[in-house]
Parts: structure tokens; C-alpha cells; sequence
């Protein structure tokens, strides 16, 4: 089995071209108790269309990310990188958040509604990203569906590939 991380497809667009290397998490409606639990520190990144919205992201982002490249017919999807967690960290304190805004593509008021939901607080991933030396495609299943960040590919996929290098790291990420 191999272990597989949903993202909005803009998301994975901009881990992919080296634009972005944290993710922010709080949960989803399908997560344990709605919370967002790190499964493992290495996994593919699964571009999603679900809940992707383009109006949430930064406007000088959206015309360098091709959110569509993954999805090149309507039952698969392509999935070309892998992920693997160089630390997390929970933010308690909304100015360390906000601090991060020049390093990812989404709106600040995205990341604040997230982080102001339940406990004040979301979680920091600093990933390295690798394209996969062979680009794999998967059957768009229902059970891959859903308000869920994490699935299971039945088959094992070896997690080999080049690493992406960043243009938009900068100082400490806490």
C-alpha cells in the first residue's frame, strides 16, 4: 500500500514548480473528530479538484499555477510528486502565521478562517517535494472522494524521484 496526501491541484501545482514548501492543516469534515493528524512522513501528493476554489487564492499566484494539468481525461488523475516532511509544527500565535503569508498561494483570510475555527491554532508541514521519476495515473475511485486529506493505493509505489528546489523559502518557519 502506499500512502497518498490530497491537496487542491493548485496546491500541488505550486509544491511542484518550487513556489511553496508548508502546507497549513486544520481538519476536514471527514478526518478523525474533524481534525487533521499527519499519517506518515513520506507520500504522494494527489492533486484534488474537490473544494478548490480559485477565488481563494492569492491573484498574483493563479496565473503560474495550471490547476487542469493533472486531469487530463474526466476518470484519472495524474499524480507526479511525492512529499516528504521535513518538520510540523503547531501555530498557537496568529502573527508567526501570518509571518508565513509571502510563502504559500492561498488568501490570508483562507488561512485565518482555518486557524480561528475551534482551537486557535493550525498545524505547519515544511515538506520537500520529489517529482516522481515516472509520473503514475489513477482511476478517480469513489472511495478516493470526499473532505478527507488522506487515502490508500492498494498497489506500492516507489517513492523515487528529483527533488524539486524552492524559490521562495525564507528564514524560520517559528
Amino acid at each position: 500500500m502506499t500512502l497518498v496526501f490530497k491537496e487542491w491541484s493548485y496546491i500541488v501545482d505550486a509544491l511542484g514548480k518550487g513556489m511553496q514548501c508548508i502546507l497549513l492543516r486544520k481538519g476536514g469534515i471527514a478526518e478523525d473528530e474533524g481534525k487533521f493528524t499527519l499519517k506518515g512522513n513520506k507520500f504522494l501528493l494527489m492533486p484534488t479538484l474537490f473544494h478548490q476554489a480559485a477565488q481563494m487564492l492569492k491573484p498574483s499566484w493563479l496565473p503560474k499555477l495550471n490547476a487542469g494539468r493533472f486531469y487530463k481525461n474526466a476518470n484519472e488523475v495524474t499524480i507526479e510528486y511525492y512529499a516528504e516532511v521535513a518538520l510540523q509544527r503547531k501555530l498557537t500565535d496568529w502573527e508567526t502565521v501570518s509571518k508565513l503569508d509571502d510563502q504559500y498561494a492561498w488568501k490570508e483570510e483562507v488561512i485565518a478562517e482555518r486557524f480561528h475555527r475551534g482551537e486557535q491554532n493550525v498545524l505547519l508541514i515544511v515538506v520537500q517535494v520529489y517529482q516522481l521519476q515516472t509520473p503514475i495515473a489513477i482511476p478517480l475511485l469513489a472511495e478516493y472522494g470526499g473532505c478527507k486529506s488522506w487515502i490508500e493505493l492498494p498497489q506500492t509505489i516507489d517513492l523515487v524521484g528529483k527533488p524539486v528546489v524552492y524559490e521562495r523559502i525564507k528564514g524560520t518557519y517559528f
